[in-house]
């Protein structure tokens, strides 16, 4: 796990230094709390590629990168973990190569020369890399098939840079900054932004999936991976399930390769839970685990993660945080993820990964299997209130009214279309409030959050074949969980300790989209059927139905029962008790001061109102969230702009 960077030329900078040497080692070390072990630099005729250095595998000095073949054809930096890669190394030893070092990056090489890019196939792992082909000249950026690791990449002044950060690019001599307002309003939406925009005009994130090649001054993008929606469902049997098990452990156990202590992160809930079960199977010392949990005692998971603990002999080490503790880091975790925040549980993990670093460096977590099995129950069983929405619009306009309320519903969703429910639901601001709050000019720029919000449309094209259930899935694995994903990788390479993600295995993804919905949101009983029809999906969700089911199901004989049966709990950070109450003179003073940024963004009269208006009144349980995201954009503009 490490920092990469590169610069190369199109064709005609051929023969001539490509950027100034100490201008990129200045530019390579700026990634230096991602890889604080070691670094390097390499400077050819066409290309500079640089490294920082976290030692996971092979902890020599052959392991430094960037790194040629042992032929001197072929150079890579690479950022990541390939958990398959002796099973490669021995295909391609049979195949007559040889080898150095006892890497995954030299497994990469080797792979590269024997297939291609289309080594990218065999390859199982987060990663993200830049490789030089010196007899062909062409070069590729690739990124793994669900977006573990993060690489971006801009052309300044006919020359292409990438970086694992935008500061690599941002920082670059020459780089023009200017604000991307439409991924600022997609952000305020969505806590992230979709595709491949970012927040500065002219940078890119290279999709998941994907790669880039570069020839003859030629810049083309490539899809290699998508999940497969043409596979065919499958009812599950006793066989399916012990399939869907050994996939599970399969990933956790491939994921425990490493040459320095490793752990996991223990909140309690059945994802880590399984996690930490899978890995006791793999060894006989205690699992070193971690619990972050905060002062106020609804926001406390302690007792089932001691439970899990406890049941697996782990060693779990709790980390307590506060209001004061998030405030006063936001800002340096910002500095690092180049980023403002949008998940409103980055400061904790960021804090305890802090924390665990003196323990370990490698940690596993459950980020991914929410979003396979369902997990967010109130959005993936909302279907079910479409179906009933569109029912009841057959019927005459004078009982709409009336049958929206006796079955519990929504009256506004009654004239949406299946997309437009799934977009009013999945968005945090909508449009609509955002526009009462927005500057004018800033108004004009989101136009409504129209490309963005096409990005979420070919989604829903692209499984057009699938049902309401098996859309919402999609669009979840392809836009919302890069964004997770980002502050996975945010958050714990600021600290230089890697994570790794069992659930986002594409052998797991690809299974789990051949799994009717029934199995992952199951119906408690015929009886709760009937009872939600005058229910919405908020009241019904693990009430009348149980979430993510046939993980429960698979893993109940091996898990405590008050784990299983325990409701999901998003990650309890207690903001609507802060910015109500606590900290409610401290926003003022942040936003709404004659020198704050956030005027860029919104007209500061409305948002005074907006504020004092949600104050008084409690009705928007997502004011918390709401007004962390505006402080996060505040403090980023005020580092960039």
């Amino acid at each position: 796990m490490c920092g990469i960077i590169g610069v190369l030329g199109f064709e005609e900078n051929q023969n001539k230094e490509i950027i100034d040497k100490k201008d990129f080692l200045r530019l390579v070390n700026s990634l230096k709390h991602r890889g604080p072990d070691d670094y390097g630099v390499m400077h050819e005729e066409n290309f500079s590629f640089g490294h920082r250095r976290l030692s996971i595998i092979d902890l020599s000095e052959k392991g430094r990168q960037p790194m040629f073949d042992w032929e001197k054809k072929v150079c890579i930096t690479f950022n990541g973990e390939i958990y398959n890669f002796e099973q490669i190394k021995e295909e391609l030893v049979k195949r007559g190569h040889r080898f150095n070092s006892k890497t995954d990056t030299e497994v990469i090489l080797e792979s590269y020369k024997e297939w291609g890019i289309k080594c990218l196939s065999k390859l199982n792992g987060m990663f993200a890399f830049g490789l030089y082909d010196l007899e062909k000249k062409e070069f590729f950026l690739a990124r793994d098939r669900l977006g573990v690791k993060p690489v971006y990449y801009s052309e300044i002044e006919n020359k292409f840079v990438f970086a694992s950060e935008l500061k690599g690019i941002v920082n670059f001599p020459k780089f023009k900054k200017e604000l991307n307002l439409r991924a600022v309003s997609c952000f305020l939406s969505f806590r992230y932004v979709v595709g491949s925009e970012t927040y500065f005009n002219g940078v890119y994130q290279l999709e998941p999936g994907h790669y880039i090649s570069l020839s003859n001054g030629r810049k083309k993008i490539v899809k290699y991976w998508d999940i497969n929606l043409k596979s065919k469902k499958h009812i599950l049997s006793r066989s399916g399930k012990k399939k869907i098990k050994s996939l599970i452990e399969d990933s956790v156990q491939i994921r425990t390769i490493s040459d320095v202590p490793l752990g996991s992160y223990l909140s309690g809930g059945i994802d880590s839970t399984i996690i930490l079960c899978a890995m006791s199977k793999n060894t006989n010392k205690p699992v070193e685990t971690f619990t972050v949990k905060f002062k106020e005692k609804d926001f406390d998971e302690s007792f089932f993660s001691d439970l899990a603990a406890k049941k697996f002999k782990a060693k779990n080490t709790m980390i307590t945080l506060s209001g004061e503790d998030y405030l006063e880091h936001t800002k340096e975790l910002i500095r690092f993820k180049d980023q403002p925040l949008g998940m409103h549980n980055e400061v904790a993990v960021y804090l305890m990964a802090k924390k665990l670093k003196k323990h370990v460096t490698v940690v596993l977590s459950g980020e991914g299997a929410d979003e396979i099995f369902g997990g967010y129950g109130r959005l993936f069983r909302s279907p079910f209130d479409f179906y009933r929405i569109k029912i009841i619009g057959f019927f005459p306009k004078k009982l709409r009214s009336k049958l929206v309320k006796i079955f519990g519903l929504d009256g506004k969703f009654l004239d949406k279309n299946l997309f437009q429910h799934f977009m009013m639901q999945y968005s945090y601001f909508p449009i609509e409030e955002k526009n009462q709050l927005y500057s004018a000019s800033m108004k004009l720029v989101a136009d409504n959050d129209k490309e963005v919000i096409q990005l979420f449309r070919d989604k829903f094209t692209e499984s057009k074949n699938r049902n309401y259930y098996d859309k919402i899935f999609y669009v979840f694995e392809k836009l919302h969980l890069p964004g997770l994903l980002l502050m996975m990788d945010a958050t714990s390479m600021a600290t230089g300790v890697e994570v790794r993600v069992p659930f986002t295995d594409y052998r797991l993804v690809q299974e789990s989209f051949n799994i009717p919905t029934r199995y992952k949101l199951k119906w408690r009983s015929l009886k709760d059927i009937f009872l939600s029809l005058l229910k919405s999906s908020s009241e019904i969700s693990e009430n009348n139905d149980i979430t993510k089911f046939i993980l429960k199901d698979i893993f109940k004989n091996e898990i405590p029962s008050e784990i299983i049966n325990r409701k999901k709990m998003v990650f309890p950070v207690p903001l609507n008790s802060w910015f109500r109450k606590d900290f409610s003179k401290f926003v003022r003073k942040e936003l709404l001061a004659k020198n704050s940024k956030i005027k860029l963004v919104f007209n500061q009269d409305k948002l005074r109102k907006w504020i004092e208006h949600n104050e008084k009144n409690e009705n928007d349980e997502r004011y918390g969230r709401k007004i962390w995201l505006i402080l996060n954009l505040e403090y980023w503009l005020r580092e960039y702009f």
